[in-house]
């Protein structure tokens, strides 16, 4: 379905975090993703819809050359934007958070 959306947002953040030991890299791609999620607040607000995506990393080198992403910076994700269809937005189906969660023990 990607081929049938209209925008597609590549956020991107400079440097690149492989580098960096585990702790580093979670507060490295930490430090965006809030910007990711408002950013998708904003789109529902005016009635368009997105998702959160990875799957083109496994060719971002070949991204960033068609785009012309500078090498010092790192893609982050993919939010394919579109209209959404209908307008009965709800909370999703979910299991009681206390089958999902755990206190003090795992």
């Amino acid at each position: 379905m990607l081929h049938r959306v209209p925008v597609h947002v590549i956020p991107c953040a400079k440097g690149d975090p492989t580098g960096l030991p585990l702790a580093g890299q979670a507060s490295w791609f930490g430090s965006i993703l809030p910007a990711v999620w408002s950013f998708q607040l904003a789109l529902r607000s005016r009635g368009l819809g997105s998702v959160l995506t990875t799957l083109h990393l496994r060719q971002a080198e070949r991204a960033a050359e068609i785009l012309g992403i500078p090498e010092d910076y790192t893609q982050v994700a993919l939010l394919p934007v579109a209209w959404t269809v209908g307008t009965d937005f709800r909370p999703a189906a979910r299991p009681p958070v206390e089958s999902i969660v755990s206190f003090d023990s795992w």
